[in-house]
């Protein structure tokens, strides 16, 4: 049998919007977080990109940098795919753009 301690994070996360204090809580609207990119698949249908546009709107609150890159005809699996290295170029270019010294992360 599982040990129910192991759970606890699911159980935190998935209340998290019902509970004030919840551990799990995010504050979208930090802006003393780091810049924050999102990538979606066009074609994801595990995660869509709609629900990574609505994330994009959500942490739009914030004034910290939030970018949104979305992939069309691309699935889930961005990073495994053919065409990976589109994508990671993509991340790195943005990283690149986003870092005090113009690059060196």
């Amino acid at each position: 049998m599982g040990d129910p301690v192991a759970a606890k994070p699911l159980f935190e996360a998935a209340a998290a919007n019902f509970l004030p204090n919840s551990p799990a809580k995010v504050d979208t609207a930090n802006s003393d977080r780091g810049p924050l990119l999102l990538i979606a698949g066009g074609s994801d249908r595990t995660v869509p990109a709609s629900v990574t546009r609505q994330t994009r709107r959500l942490y739009g609150k914030s004034t910290a940098v939030t970018d949104y890159v979305e992939f069309a005809g691309r699935g889930h699996s961005l990073a495994l795919d053919s065409g990976w290295r589109e994508v990671g170029d993509a991340a790195l270019a943005w990283v690149g753009s986003h870092t005090a010294d113009g690059g060196a992360a």
